[in-house]
């Protein structure tokens, strides 16, 4: 599978923080990180990696595995370490340049398989979501664990992603490709967000 999921992935994380909550809470991504694992045909891999993430998410009804808002992770900081790469990456292939929809991959529609019971510290469940790519809205699924620790969320996802799947061409330099299957893992650290002005208590 491709990019696009690991980012669903990240999702997740924020949705199952959500999740914890009561009905009409929100939550506000901190930091967290996006890793890539591209392997390559010739064997061996490389990672891209970036800590550009960003969103908020809101409970919908109480008891519900679903959420309202969205998470963004920005493609064009992706680093897998070499600079040639990097722009190989960013503008060959995910076509940064081409506009915002090109420039980030945006996780919307999360639901979680199983809940995540109030007064429990840690949870593991599945997954899915729309995840929109390189101008492509897909579905996506993975795994997840959740921990809650005094009104902060940590979630760490993973999942696979096809490039094909979002119209992506396998990248190659040089006669060495990279496969079509990518894993993505998603780390998020998640916290309760203010209360706007005015808002009840």
């Amino acid at each position: 599978m491709s990019t696009t999921r690991r980012v669903a992935a990240l999702a997740l994380a924020s949705l199952a923080l959500a999740v914890t909550a009561t009905a009409g809470e929100s939550w506000t991504i901190a930091s967290g990180e996006v890793r890539v694992r591209c392997r390559l045909t010739v064997g061996g891999s490389f990672d891209a990696v970036t800590s550009q993430i960003s969103g908020a998410l809101r409970l919908e009804n109480a008891g519900a595995a679903g959420l309202v808002g969205k998470v963004r992770v920005r493609l064009d900081s992706l680093d897998t370490g070499m600079e040639l790469r990097n722009a190989h990456l960013r503008e060959t292939y995910l076509e940064v340049d081409r506009g915002e929809e090109f420039r980030e991959a945006v996780l919307t529609a999360v639901e979680l398989a199983e809940p995540f019971p109030s007064g429990v510290r840690g949870h593991e469940t599945g997954f899915e979501g729309l995840l929109s790519l390189h101008g492509v809205e897909r579905r996506v699924e993975g795994e997840a664990r959740l921990v809650r620790r005094e009104g902060h969320l940590r979630v760490e996802a993973e999942f696979e992603l096809s490039l094909a799947e979002f119209a992506i061409p396998p990248p190659r330099y040089l006669g060495v490709g990279v496969r079509d299957e990518l894993r993505i893992s998603i780390t998020i650290e998640a916290a309760v967000a203010a209360s706007p002005p005015g808002a009840p208590p």
